[in-house]
């Protein structure tokens, strides 16, 4: 930790010196301002593009946003996090991931993405897959090359991502202003107020599960959708899970789902030497996931060789990638608006 609030210290001087933050706010986040010669009307190809032109009318919905709520006024801390426990709260929110019914559908992206307004590009859960494996050399394979037959022994695995809302949050820690907090029913939330968009917590996450959002101008990340949860609703990707692998709810309930999974599964938690005590549990975690690093899990693909390479043109022919060309507006006598 020493070393996240060395690079803390010189990194807040030089944000403070290079941040200049808009004063026309709603809502709690930072809004254009229409003196700054930016263009605020309709978007030119009339495309829903979400950060790349955070200017676009409030018509559009990007303006539309609301604070964090806290509804029973509940204690949050800045740090000795182990103190939270002596006040006895109601509630210790947590995620259970099944991966024996995690099909990457990816249902759960799309729900977060669409319930938290979350940008194009970044994310606030995601479900990465990991293919590993290789190529075994045998004779009935279908894969032809120069050297023989081969044939893939390789295996998929989904691996869903997440803050992980730590008992011992770094990116709390880390924050210089205090922007970030730890709830007492155990949630990591940020106030977007405090927020200066320096970046530090998203450099002190060890899972690489904050990210900067370009159109608030401030650190984002995973909710637990607060806004749900305090109304008595579970959070929009486990409720969108076709195959029931999120399961949220409350650790310090033994009748919930999440107590008995918890209490009936062997369930694993990434990075635990890290000393940050995640609250998401994963069943039936391969030994290929535990090892992974979150912050880089991403597609491996194992083949041999690839499409557009001279072995696979023995084999045939040239795989011919379409090309994608940007239209200025793409709903031109389609009976869009021009």
């Amino acid at each position: 930790m020493g070393t996240i609030f060395g690079k803390a210290a010189s990194a807040f001087a030089e944000a403070k010196a290079i941040i200049k933050k808009s004063k026309n706010r709603s809502g709690g986040y930072n809004t254009p301002s229409i003196d700054a010669g930016q263009i605020t009307g309709p978007i030119k190809n009339h495309r829903w593009m979400g950060w790349m032109n955070p200017s676009s009318d409030v018509n559009d919905g990007w303006n539309d946003w609301s604070r964090l709520e806290n509804p029973g006024n509940l204690p949050v801390w800045h740090g000795n996090f182990h103190e939270i426990k002596g006040t006895h709260p109601k509630h210790h929110w947590a995620m259970v991931m099944d991966l024996r019914r995690c099909v990457g559908c990816q249902a759960c992206v799309i729900a977060c993405k669409s319930e938290n307004k979350v940008p194009l590009g970044v994310f606030r859960t995601a479900v990465r897959v990991i293919e590993t494996g290789h190529m075994e050399r045998r004779e009935d394979g279908i894969v032809i090359t120069e050297d023989g037959n081969y044939a893939p022994n390789v295996k998929k695995s989904m691996l869903p991502v997440m803050c992980n809302h730590c008992e011992k949050p770094p990116c709390v820690e880390s924050c210089p202003v205090q922007a970030t907090f730890k709830r007492q029913d155990g949630l990591v939330l940020i106030d977007y107020d405090a927020c200066i968009g320096c970046g530090i917590c998203v450099k002190a996450c060890p899972y690489g599960n904050r990210f900067f959002n370009e159109v608030q101008k401030t650190a984002d990340k995973c909710t637990l959708c607060v806004h749900r949860l305090d109304h008595g609703l579970a959070p929009a990707c486990a409720t969108s899970c076709v195959g029931r692998a999120r399961v949220f709810g409350d650790l310090l309930d033994s009748k919930s789902e999440v107590s008995k999974l918890v209490a009936a599964n062997r369930t694993s938690r990434l990075l635990t030497g890290a000393g940050t005590g995640p609250q998401v549990y994963y069943i039936d975690m391969k030994g290929d996931l535990f090892e992974a690093d979150p912050g880089k899990a991403k597609i491996m693909y194992t083949y041999a060789m690839g499409f557009n390479t001279s072995a696979y043109e023995k084999l045939g022919g040239k795989a011919v990638l379409p090309a994608v060309e940007e239209q200025e507006n793409p709903y031109k006598n389609k009976g869009g608006n021009e």
